[in-house]
């Protein structure tokens, strides 16, 4: 019984420790929560900004209060809906319910979650960190994600998901800290909590096949039985989070589908994948967003081609082509199969012309641009001030996964979660808040290395005066 209680005694401490650094250094914390909420409510108040997607967050919400079901119609007959996941327009309905549909409210309470996830990566950065460095640690990562982190903040002015689901991610990293200490029916709850994420944003996925690969790697190096256990329970939590949603799909329209409809679009919508599949062989940042005008804005005549970069043609003839099936479109405005068809030959024309540059270059670049630039610019001199400020928390993050890191089963989780995602958007999109969930996990990383970095100042420094 002693010999147990000796393997148990540093868990417990480790456990506690935590909760005795928020205790024992809840004034500072408290002022650093206190001046990134309010850093947030000058922007959110200050600053709104309405994105082009909102409606189809807000008007479900709207539709589930007057009790006309889930619903991203405006007008009658209000069609049941999917092409949306359904936990953030409840999010938004609760807020409207209680402070009326005031957006604000909205971007208010966003604000709020967000002050959450600033005290689960301080979590994570202790939990990264040597025992020396603990305490520092979780003290930067609070300030960079608090008042730093302006790729993360901004998106609190949006009425978007990325605020929610960077929280529930990280929630999720939290939990499983805590779940690798304890019984394997903690991964139920970490399972739940993925399982929200899914109901967020459905690239959440991405999330839990982290997860999976991870309880994986614990199986194949522990040879465990209660490793199994744990994989299994977070997997059947899943479904059972998903179910109602599920449920209510196949009701509504005699289908399986757990996840939202492709791409976002409203049910029945035709969406052109020969036309995405086109833009995926040259576009690799948000500077030439408007190439995505013609599918998200229908009927939009905002694409110049001859305004298109000379790297998107192949020849002067390639260019010509494009030119007469963007003339095609502006007759109609409307990308239909026939068109569609067209792009989708014109892409696998250039694949098959250069297909290290669709596989391997391109995926590349717009990794680079989406972990660089932050969210889209037309404006280069502000694209490069955004590399600035973002540059040394990524430097930070790579050395203090790499460096300082003592804790290896977290580090294998949090680098199984940015790779994953990192890696489907390399190849499926080029928006920067398609990568956002990552950016809570990298900060946590720098955490560990500005303590590193700070202790090390500190003994220089009083080797200097001696």
């Amino acid at each position: 019984m002693t010999a147990i209680k000796r393997k148990k005694a540093p868990q417990d401490e480790t456990r506690a420790s935590f909760r005795e650094f928020l205790s024992a250094y809840r004034i500072p914390i408290l002022i650093i929560l206190l001046v990134a909420f309010g850093w947030r409510l000058v922007l959110v108040i200050g600053f709104p900004h309405g994105a082009f997607d909102e409606i189809r967050y807000t008007a479900p919400a709207v539709n589930m209060l007057a009790g006309r079901g889930f619903s991203a119609d405006v007008t009658e007959p209000y069609l049941p809906g999917e092409h949306t996941m359904p936990l953030y327009p409840l999010f938004i309905a609760a807020i409207y319910a209680v402070f009326g549909e005031h957006n604000s409210a909205v971007r208010i309470a966003q604000s709020a979650v967000d002050i959450l996830t600033c005290l689960l990566v301080a979590f994570v950065s202790f939990n990264l960190a040597p025992t020396s460095l603990k305490k520092p640690a979780a003290i930067l990562s609070l300030i960079i994600y608090g008042c730093l982190s302006w790729f993360t903040v901004f998106l609190t002015r949006y009425v978007v998901t990325e605020t929610l689901a960077m929280f529930l991610t990280m929630l999720a990293v939290g939990l499983s800290i805590w779940a690798l200490r304890g019984g394997s029916w903690r991964w139920l709850i970490v399972g739940t909590i993925c399982g929200l994420a899914i109901l967020t944003r459905a690239d959440s996925v991405l999330l839990v096949f982290a997860f999976v690969l991870f309880l994986v790697f614990q199986i194949v190096r522990r040879r465990s039985s209660a490793r199994v256990v744990s994989l299994l329970l977070f997997c059947l939590a899943i479904p059972l989070v998903l179910g109602p949603w599920i449920v209510r799909n196949y009701l509504a329209f005699r289908k399986f589908q757990p996840l939202a409809s492709g791409y976002g679009r409203p049910r029945g919508e035709f969406v052109p994948t020969g036309y995405l599949l086109w833009s995926r062989t040259w576009m690799t940042d948000e500077s030439n967003y408007h190439v995505g005008d013609l599918i998200f804005h229908k009927g939009s005549r905002a694409l110049d081609p001859s305004k298109l970069p000379d790297y998107v043609f192949d020849s002067v003839a390639e260019k010509e082509e494009v030119a007469q099936l963007i003339a095609k479109y502006n007759q109609t405005g409307d990308m239909g199969p026939e068109l569609d068809s067209q792009f989708r030959a014109l892409a696998w024309q250039r694949i098959k012309r250069a297909p290290l540059r669709f596989y391997l270059w391109l995926p590349l670049k717009r990794i680079a641009a989406m972990w660089l630039t932050g969210f889209v610019t037309s404006n280069r001199l502000h694209m490069f001030a955004r590399i600035i400020l973002v540059l040394p928390i990524l430097i930070g993050g790579a050395l203090g996964f790499a460096i300082w890191a003592r804790n290896p089963a977290v580090v294998t989780l949090l680098a199984l979660v940015i790779l994953i995602r990192t890696i489907f958007f390399a190849y499926f999109g080029a928006e920067a808040r398609y990568i956002i969930e990552g950016y809570p996990a990298v900060i946590a990383a720098c955490g560990v290395t500005g303590a590193a970095l700070w202790c090390y100042l500190n003994r220089f420094r009083k080797k200097r005066w001696l």
